[in-house]
């Protein structure tokens, strides 16, 4: 009977399925324009609906392993939503005292709905500020690539929260 030395045994693979955490490398492209909204080699989330990836997302990565490259288009539904009018609001501009906000910036605040969530200045009128609590792919068709970098078994705390904890701590 022959072994193989420790350093020699192969590494068990994980693949992604429910309760893992899984780091990802991503681009998002908006479709209609082909432009690069955003991209990186950080997104991590804990697999098997807890909200961390949208569904469509999920179901595509499930399986995977580390290595593995996925493609995919998210429809506005499938994903951030269309854009909703009735979350902008105009807040007079005297309500940011002497520093006028610019467009791009995100303020926490109230949304019209009533909920807290990011309004993003998306221009000033005259003595109004005009803020956008539209998710900023909103009513956008996105192109999403996605290599698996890594995935993990994940600790019964962050299920119990529904997140990773990758990134939280020091």
């Amino acid at each position: 009977m022959t072994t193989k030395p420790v350093e020699q045994l192969e590494t068990l693979t994980l693949a992604v399925t429910r309760n893992r955490v899984v780091t990802l490398g991503f681009r998002i492209t908006d479709l209609a324009t082909d432009r690069l909204l955003q991209s990186g080699d950080d997104l991590v989330y804990l697999h098997g609906g807890y909200g961390g990836a949208f569904p469509k997302v999920e179901a595509a990565l499930e399986g995977c392993v580390a290595g593995d490259r996925v493609e995919l288009t998210l429809s506005p539904e499938e994903g951030y939503g269309q854009h909703d009018p009735a979350l902008l609001v105009a807040v007079p501009l005297e309500a940011f005292g002497d520093t006028p906000p610019h467009p791009g910036e995100a303020f926490e605040g109230e949304l019209p709905t009533g909920r807290s969530g990011w309004l993003t200045v998306i221009g000033v009128d005259g003595d109004r500020v005009i803020l956008d609590g539209n998710h900023p792919y909103a009513g956008k068709t996105l192109g999403l690539r996605f290599e698996v970098l890594g995935v993990r078994e994940s600790e019964q705390a962050e299920r119990a929260a529904g997140f990773a904890f990758d990134g939280l701590l020091g």
